[in-house]
């Protein structure tokens, strides 16, 4: 090997790889730190010395984020020693079995009931539900079990920082990891270190405090700062690019929210340029007070025809998929049907609200975001939204400011969240 230890590691990393292992291992800190390079590293040499036979596990959110973050990451680390398929959810790592999980609701601690395991590793823990992490350490019974886990700080009241961090009954070792601590990045790409770094902090508040000092931090004030701040900079008269020319948008997506606690239906048109560079929001209507659902129904083929008319296409459409939503959508879908319009709506993929919320942050940090002037009531609630102060990472929702139109153009953009955050360094599109 060309390189020595000082070379590949940072002196953080040095640290955890030579300090001996807990039964759990909690690396914690700030996105692009380390963290998951190193703890992977470890994970590969702590299965490569369990008993044969032993079987593991590794899990994320999903299987998709797992292998996004991780799996194609350790087989740059060990090459033909780990293969994997998502589609069979397994892998094997130096011969040893390794189970491929997804744990993104409180359901899924079923799926590793009755496991023996002799080790886990765990992708983003907060967004783990605890029930599932509760079942993974009674699964975790070989001999010499260790669970390894990676995350990104969350709320101080979340349960990671409740019942692991701060709790000194269990066997734990925990890594906190900064941005800086990255002196390798720094190094190499101290442009691209630079650049994040400038990014987080346009995003201000609780994305910077998190995920560039690493700090468990409460959020709190004003959510889109950087809109709040400079509205100008995102707001066009039209959808077009630098040159005056018409955006031919590669997806044109519409997000339907019912609000049936404050009798508000939404819909949002959301436009994305193609490679996934920019997110425009392209219409809106906004439908006060009561309305039957055959009236919805025709107020948004009226706002589809529109669209289309416009923008030449509408290719996707996802909407609220609560109670009432599942109701208003099968009678939507119906509806359309009926009257051959080529569209199935779709339920959304929700996701949590800091993801969301951090979407939206990236794409405007990025200058990648942009509303046309006409969508008033979505402008509004960016100038407005405010975090709730109990300090829970929720959006407060008292009607003091449209949270409706917020969700409305969530859903319309979520489901593509991995193309658009695929990679974060501004130079890159």
């Amino acid at each position: 090997m060309s390189k020595n230890l000082n070379e590949m590691l940072n002196p953080k990393q040095i640290d955890f790889m030579l300090a001996d292992d807990k039964v759990i291992n909690l690396l914690t800190g700030s996105v692009r730190s380390g963290k998951t390079y190193v703890s992977l590293l470890k994970w590969a040499i702590f299965v490569a010395t369990m008993p044969e036979n032993s079987e593991f596990l590794m899990t994320g959110k999903t299987i998709t984020s797992l292998k996004r973050n991780c799996l194609g990451l350790l087989q740059d680390l060990v090459g033909k020693n780990f293969t994997y398929s998502t589609s069979q959810k397994m892998g094997v790592l130096f011969g040893h079995k390794i189970w491929l999980e997804g744990a993104n609701d409180e359901r899924a601690e079923s799926k590793i009931r009755g496991m023996t395991l002799a080790g886990a590793y765990v992708d983003e823990l907060t967004q783990i539900p605890f029930e599932f992490y509760s079942m993974l350490l009674s699964r975790l019974s070989i001999k010499g079990a260790k669970l390894y886990a990676t995350t990104n700080p969350d709320s101080p009241t979340h349960w990671v920082k409740e019942m692991i961090i701060d709790n000194d009954e269990i066997e734990k070792a925990v890594w906190s990891f900064t941005f800086d601590d990255n002196e390798i990045l720094k190094r190499e790409n101290e442009e691209y270190f630079n650049n994040l770094r400038q990014q987080y902090q346009s995003m201000g508040g609780v994305y910077f405090k998190r995920f560039i000092l690493g700090l468990w931090c409460v959020s709190e004030g004003l959510i889109y700062q950087q809109f709040a701040n400079n509205p100008d900079m995102f707001i066009r008269d039209e959808a077009v690019d630098k040159n005056g020319n018409k955006i031919n948008f590669l997806i044109v997506s519409i997000g339907i929210d019912y609000g049936a606690t404050e009798g508000q239906t939404t819909f949002k048109a959301t436009g994305i340029t193609p490679y996934f560079k920019e997110v425009w929001t392209l219409d809106e209507v906004n439908l006060q007070g009561l309305y039957s659902p055959d009236d919805i129904y025709k107020k948004f083929v009226e706002f589809y025809n529109q669209i289309v008319q416009k923008y030449n296409k509408v290719t996707h459409c996802f909407a609220d998929y609560g109670a009432l939503g599942q109701t208003l959508t099968f009678g939507l879908n119906r509806y359309l049907q009926q009257h051959s319009i080529p569209l199935q709506v779709q339920d959304c993929i929700k996701g949590t609200i800091l993801d969301r919320i951090y979407l939206d942050q990236l794409l405007f940090a990025q200058s990648r975001r942009f509303i046309l002037r006409k969508c008033k009531y979505l402008i509004n609630s960016y100038q407005n939204a405010v975090w709730n102060e109990k300090g829970n990472d929720e959006r407060l929702d008292d009607g003091t400011f449209d949270v409706d139109s917020l969700d409305a153009h969530e859903y319309s953009i979520f489901p593509f969240y991995d193309k658009l955050t695929t990679n974060i360094n501004p130079n890159y599109y």
